[in-house]
């Protein structure tokens, strides 16, 4: 192998190597959305009435800062229609004003969390009798939700 072709492979492995660390750099770059969402959360001391809440906590473990949009609950008709975030006809629950000192939208950083709670009502305790509940995070640099199941 000559001078000339040595260089061919150098470049080739190279120019191979700086494609597939591209591509890497791509898939993992960006905000990384961590969901909790915990149902029959009780408040201590309690507020009149004696609520029970949802509490939601969204983290960013990601590389770059996003917005946080709407926060939404929904049960999916079937595995399907979850993969492609295809609401059923009975819809979901938007939470417009959830309860929480930081509303939406609302930039989250990286490292940094936001939190809130919403109030477990008729609505809720139907949809979580389904055992099929999802909590669902937009966010401004994905069209797709982040999704996390409601136990």
């Amino acid at each position: 192998m000559n001078a000339t072709q040595t260089a061919a492979w150098v470049g080739a492995v190279s120019g191979l190597g700086s494609l597939l660390w591209n591509v890497y750099t791509r898939l993992t770059s960006g905000p990384r959305l961590q969901v909790k969402a915990t149902s029959g959360m009780k408040i201590i001391p309690a507020p009149r009435g004696d609520p029970t809440y949802i509490f939601v906590e969204v983290s960013n473990a990601g590389t770059a800062a996003t917005t946080l949009t709407n926060l939404h609950f929904v049960v999916y008709d079937s595995w399907s229609a979850k993969m492609r975030q295809h609401w059923p006809a009975s819809g979901g629950l938007t939470v417009i004003r959830p309860l929480t000192s930081h509303p939406m939208p609302f930039k989250l950083e990286v490292g940094a969390k936001w939190a809130c709670h919403a109030i477990q009502d008729h609505r809720f305790e139907e949809m979580l009798q389904s055992g099929r509940m999802w909590c669902e995070v937009s966010h401004s640099w994905s069209q797709h939700r982040v999704q996390k199941k409601i136990e």
